[in-house]
């Protein structure tokens, strides 16, 4: 019993001194070395930032300002901190020590305080002194260039990695690529124009903001008359109402080699909420589909006057019709992980669904010397509707009873590579510029058959936190656009990072269930209308026999229709009600064996091992009294 309790009381004390010693070693040889167990490695590095942190030719200083003194007063800012802090080191163990990390803490008063204000970070009030609280970012090279960012939002957790790896890519690359834009829409000035930057109410489109960032963006005013020569990229937004020398223009920066964006919407909601220009028609009467003759040249159509209606990857929307209110919009696609390209540098990383509100589709013509390959497709459970279906109201639950797929998958956004001839025989008169006929070589376009997803309303919101407006992406749509500008000017490191926002991750069996019980319960209304009908045409022919002005009492067969009417009505909405009390049950039971997963499968497994464990050594102690007794 002595040996037995000495060896207990020796096996604990070794027990500590090895766990101790095994946190002592792994702080010291594993204190950088990191695990990611999440599904999508929403923790680790990706290869574009280390590719970039690798590539680096001279040191770049971080310095991070972050007043740890005042952090009490700040719990949620706190925690997010040391993530940061945690990612900024990672950043630093894997940059070669190329990365030098400074953490300051900017005291009230002080010159590290000084310095950052100068620095351009922004201190937010915090405490009862109100003391202003720094959490921001400066990053420097050896030529002096500067990069900040001004405060680590946690609601912008999810772009940590975004963040770091733009300011790096700055400092590296001081020297941005330039972008030229071609649009109907005022980007620099907002929905509301140059009338509503004349009131002091101008808010410039969201897209402006990122592009400004890794472009050197020029927006060319409506009178232009030729592409700059150092332009590396042309985007094209909705670009109507263009000159034949415009087209012109246009159509020899692609024939020499140009690179170009082209978003070509049939159908532009954001176009026709515009105020038209100069006296010109009302735009919803004008969906002209722009540039037609380079399309043509190219070999490629966005069919005009076309919308696909995507049942399959329908945007869920409040109609505002009653109780049933939340319904599938086919009009307005969300293109998620299943719509989208996987191969293609622009969409193979995109985490969050494009939203794509009535987006027209493109196809290849016979004659096509580009090679089209899509990037974003719709559902097998589509169709194409006509445009007018979508003006002045559109009736979503109209649109969804009439859905009639094609099992086709259209194309909503494709990249054309290949040769290309130029749409004109010669110069137009005015310009004087040699005619180039065909390319050398390949061409590098991106077409889009949407504008409206450029539209803040699809991507972004905006909200005031601490006095600072934060904007948030509510989609992949920003992301998709610089995803494909960096891709055309030639830059690949950043592709992977923008799109690592956690997207929402729906349950699709939930969809399924939601989506069947939906449908069968547009089928019962639409049972409904047509009993309504038929009884009203019933009781119309009734009261036709009565004659004209007649003052006559209601007949029995008049009542007797009536009242089958209303037993109708009863016994629908009874269906109804069963349908939707269905569906919630099945969702809710759904649901709840998921959280019951969620929430008791990890202890039941754990408690599980632990019976395990103890029957194992229950019957290791019941063999050992077996063996001394013998």
């Amino acid at each position: 019993m002595i040996n037995q309790r000495f060896f207990n009381y020796s096996a604990v004390v070794l027990a500590a001194i090895l766990f101790l010693s095994a946190n002592v070693l792994a702080d010291r040889f594993l204190g950088g070395s990191r695990i990611d167990l999440t599904e999508r490695d929403l923790f680790t590095l990706s290869d574009g930032t280390l590719d970039l942190l690798g590539g680096l030719d001279e040191p770049v200083t971080l310095k991070l300002y972050y007043s740890r003194s005042l952090s009490a007063n700040a719990p949620t800012v706190r925690n997010h901190a040391e993530n940061v802090i945690n990612m900024l080191e990672e950043y630093q163990a894997a940059s070669n020590g190329r990365i030098r990390l400074e953490v300051i803490d900017p005291e009230p008063f002080s010159e590290a305080e000084d310095r950052a204000v100068d620095a351009g970070l922004s201190g937010v009030p915090i405490g009862p002194g109100g003391e202003n609280f720094y959490f921001g970012l400066v990053g420097t090279n050896m030529t002096d260039d500067q990069e900040a960012i001004g405060f680590f939002s946690p609601e912008r957790a999810r772009f940590l990695e975004y963040d770091l790896t733009r300011t790096i890519y700055g400092l590296s690359n001081p020297d941005r690529p330039k972008l030229s834009i071609v649009s109907s829409y005022p980007l620099e000035w907002g929905p509301g124009g140059v009338q509503a930057a004349m009131r002091g109410q101008s808010r410039p489109y969201g897209i402006m903001q990122p592009m400004q960032e890794f472009f050197i963006t020029d927006v060319l005013p409506g009178s232009w008359e030729e592409i700059p020569a150092d332009t590396e990229v042309l985007m094209l937004l909705h670009a109507r109402d263009l000159t034949p020398q415009q087209i012109y223009a246009i159509d020899q920066y692609i024939v020499k080699g140009g690179k170009a964006l082209v978003f070509a919407d049939p159908f532009s909601e954001t176009g026709a909420q515009l105020p038209p220009a100069g006296g010109a028609p009302n735009p919803l009467d004008r969906h002209e589909l722009v540039l037609p003759e380079l399309f043509q040249a190219w070999g490629v159509e966005v069919e005009q006057d076309r919308i696909v209606g995507d049942r399959g990857n329908a945007t869920r929307v409040n109609a505002g019709q009653g109780r049933r209110s939340i319904i599938d919009y086919v009009g307005w696609i969300t293109a998620g992980p299943d719509a989208l390209n996987g191969d293609d540098v622009v969409t193979a990383e995109l985490q969050m669904p494009l939203i794509m509100p009535t987006a027209g589709h493109i196809r290849q013509t016979e004659d096509a010397t580009l090679d089209v390959r899509p990037l974003v497709l719709s559902s097998a459970d589509s169709m194409l509707f006509e445009a007018s279906r979508f003006r002045h109201r559109p009736n979503p639950q109209a649109l969804l009873a009439d859905m009639v797929p094609t099992e086709e998958r259209y194309v909503l956004a494709a990249r054309l590579r290949g040769p290309v001839k130029s749409a004109f025989e010669a110069a137009p008169g005015g310009v004087e510029a040699e005619h180039v006929a065909q390319s050398d070589g390949s061409v590098e376009i991106i077409l889009v058959a949407d504008a409206d997803m450029m539209d803040d309303r699809y991507w972004l919101t905006r909200q005031q936190m601490l006095g600072q407006e934060i904007s948030q992406p509510t989609s992949g749509n920003g992301s998709f656009l610089i995803n494909a500008l960096d891709n055309l000017a030639g830059s690949a490191d950043l592709i992977g990072l923008r799109s690592r926002a956690e997207g929402d991750r729906p349950f699709r069996r939930i969809e399924e269930l939601r989506r069947a019980a939906e449908q069968q319960y547009l089928a019962e209304e639409q049972a409904l209308v047509e009993k309504l009908s038929e009884t009203e045409a019933k009781l119309a022919e009734l009261q036709s026999k009565t004659g004209e002005g007649s003052t006559d009492l209601l007949s029995s067969e008049e009542q007797e229709a009536i009242e089958t009417f209303q037993n109708q009505m009863l016994e629908t909405r009874r269906d109804l009600r069963a349908v939707q009390h269905s569906l919630r049950s099945d969702i809710e039971a759904l649901q709840s064996r998921v959280q019951l997963a969620n929430l008791a499968l990890m202890p039941a497994l754990v408690l599980l091992f632990a019976i395990g464990i103890a029957l194992y050594r229950r019957q290791r102690r019941i063999a050992s009294q077996r063996v001394r007794e013998t």
